[in-house]
């Protein structure tokens, strides 16, 4: 750690994610490390980080990875599972329940990239697609494969 990384400290979420509106308002693309877990095995907390754009209606499908606004003040970076034309269900790809249906007004960004260990990888790349669409079709029997997943890397450790 260098002696400038020693001096920042933590924000409020809601404070940094305010910003991040602000900047993708402007029309630039933001990158962010992910914290949390209700996106892992897919997202990592602390290790990945994602790039997002504004969020363009015509753009959006099943399997993106959105941040939205379910409530004001609160964010969340979870996949869409359900998609109609006027609202979208989410679930985080470590979760095992649905978060709820909300209004495309909720939407601020879509992950268009994720950095994962200095690598790119573009989130409409061929591979990353078939990954996240066999992720949200196992949504109904993902609990026991999450429990699976944990127990294996338990053991790897």
């Amino acid at each position: 750690m260098n002696r400038f990384e020693q001096t920042l400290s933590p924000i409020e979420n809601e404070i940094f994610m305010e910003s991040v509106e602000e900047m993708l308002n402007s029309g630039y693309e933001v990158d962010f490390t992910v914290t949390g877990n209700s996106m892992w095995p897919f997202l990592s907390h602390a290790r990945d980080r994602v790039i997002v754009e504004r969020f363009q209606n015509n753009n959006l499908k099943k399997g993106d990875i959105i941040l939205f606004k379910p409530i004001p003040g609160k964010y969340l970076l979870h996949r869409i599972i359900k998609l109609n034309s006027d609202c979208f269900q989410t679930a985080g790809d470590g979760n095992c329940f649905s978060d709820g249906s909300f209004p495309h007004c909720t939407i601020v960004a879509r992950v268009c990239k994720i950095i994962r260990k200095g690598k790119s990888i573009p989130a409409d790349s061929l591979k990353y697609k078939i990954f996240s669409r066999c992720w949200t079709l196992l949504f109904p029997i993902r609990k026991p494969l999450l429990r699976l997943m944990i127990s294996i890397v338990k053991i790897k450790k």
